[in-house]
């Protein structure tokens, strides 16, 4: 237990973000319910105001009602029935007049209890305090089962003269039904903020445990890029090396008459074209990557690229046996574009082509299509599945079958194509027929002139 204690106290120290976000969970609650409970406790203290003033007021109504009705005892009874009869809230009234001969103490005239009528009750101290303050006196009462205002008011009659008291409780339990009912909403309401707070927060700590992951995947991402660009680097000498022998034993007489020998370097001279391609296609992704590869976006005629490119890759094509073909439009505009780039995604595409096609021909032709000129080099190979076609332009992803296990390839070729392409603010496609042949097509804007 205390190992994970202090396990947690150090994570906590290493992940600050995590005690904020704590922090955020006890504080944003609490606050809510500290201004639930406020809210609340100001809704019942201006309720219980308005209550009180209704009180006051309704015996004002009274008592100008009974001013002239002071000396007849059965109009008093008869006005007290009525009020009674139509204000449920009020739950109590009645009138009481001084007795001349005894001190403090009052006679009830009229009552809603008419039992009481008659019947003689000494000064308390709210009657005593009423009949000396001409407001009168209110103040809140209760039972076990609900409060009441409870108000008394001096009764004069025409010349101000004081005569009585008039003694009134109205009932709260409608207003405390009211009361109850909205601060329970309100607590309610309050309980299912609090839930979508905590479940907002909590989520908040897991998008601080992504962002860790995250940041962790870039330094991770950042050292492969960095090894892949060392060793890469590294490598190149020693394939240099490597190469310069392999030359230097091909001229060697002892060699060339040795079939056995001739083979076996031959064989190390296509494993070494191998791992140049590879540390060639692996420098290139690690540039594109980290964006250090110089792209200079210029005026350029796409018809000489597009000889140059051709020319460049015809000697394999006829070392295939395959034929070679361009049939250019007769308007070529220039396009906006790195030649040298271009030129690297021509050779790439079209060396592609006679890679994967057996036999018949590989064909570069262009087009117009709005403000954008397609290069389309189109082949007669092996086709690509629909599958293989969703995942071609993906990182080391090669089309595995029968027909290809025997040609070599890294499988950023295509990756690294796409990126350039995107990079001169162009895009490339494909269509492909299993057993009839691809048309790989890159659209580059063309200049305004």
């Amino acid at each position: 237990m205390k190992i994970f204690f202090f396990k947690t106290i150090n994570f906590i120290k290493e992940n600050p973000s995590i005690l904020y976000s704590l922090i955020l969970v006890f504080l944003i609650p609490l606050a809510f319910f500290i201004n639930t409970y406020l809210i609340n406790l100001s809704y019942e203290e201006d309720i219980n105001k308005i209550t009180q003033k209704k009180a006051v007021l309704i015996e004002d109504i009274i008592n100008n009602i009974l001013r002239e009705q002071l000396n007849d005892d059965e109009k008093i009874q008869t006005i007290v029935e009525n009020v009674i009869s139509k204000d449920s809230e009020v739950v109590s009234l009645y009138v009481s007049k001084p007795q001349e001969n005894k001190a403090d103490t009052f006679r009830i005239v009229a009552a809603n209890d008419e039992s009481l009528i008659g019947k003689e009750q000494g000064a308390g101290f709210q009657d005593n305090l009423a009949w000396m303050t001409p407001e009168g006196i209110a103040f809140l009462d209760e039972n076990d089962q609900e409060r009441f205002w409870k108000v008394t008011k001096v009764l004069k009659n025409e010349s101000d003269e004081r005569i009585g008291l008039i003694s009134m409780s109205l009932s709260l339990s409608g207003t405390d039904a009211l009361i109850n009912k909205t601060i329970s909403k309100s607590y309610w309401v309050l309980i299912i903020t609090i839930m979508v707070v905590l479940l907002f927060v909590s989520n908040q700590v897991r998008l601080f445990g992504y962002a860790l992951m995250v940041e962790k995947l870039k330094e991770i991402d950042k050292m492969k890029d960095m090894f892949i660009s060392m060793a890469s680097h590294e490598l190149r000498s020693p394939l240099g090396a490597i190469r310069g022998y392999i030359d230097f034993l091909k001229d060697k007489k002892e060699v060339l008459a040795d079939e056995d020998a001739k083979h076996y370097v031959e064989n190390i001279s296509l494993s070494i074209d191998r791992l140049n391609a590879l540390v060639a296609d692996m420098l290139e992704a690690s540039r594109l990557e980290g964006n250090r590869m110089p792209i200079e976006i210029a005026q350029i005629d796409s018809v000489k690229i597009i000889r140059e490119s051709i020319e460049e890759i015809k000697p394999q094509a006829e070392q295939k046996g395959l034929q070679l073909a361009y049939n250019l439009t007769g308007d070529n505009p220039f396009i906006l574009a790195d030649a040298d780039r271009l030129k690297q995604v021509l050779i790439n595409l079209i060396s592609n082509s006679i890679k994967y096609t057996p036999a018949g021909s590989v064909t570069i032709s262009t087009a117009l299509k709005n403000n954008e000129l397609a290069i389309i080099i189109a082949d007669t190979g092996i086709g690509i599945s629909s599958e293989d076609q969703a995942n071609l332009f993906n990182k080391f992803h090669r089309v595995q079958n029968e027909k290809t296990k025997n040609i070599v390839g890294t499988g950023l070729g295509l990756w690294i194509t796409m990126e350039i392409v995107k990079r001169m603010k162009g895009r490339i496609t494909v269509e492909s027929i299993e057993g009839v042949g691809s048309h790989f097509t890159v659209y580059l804007p063309i200049a305004k002139k």
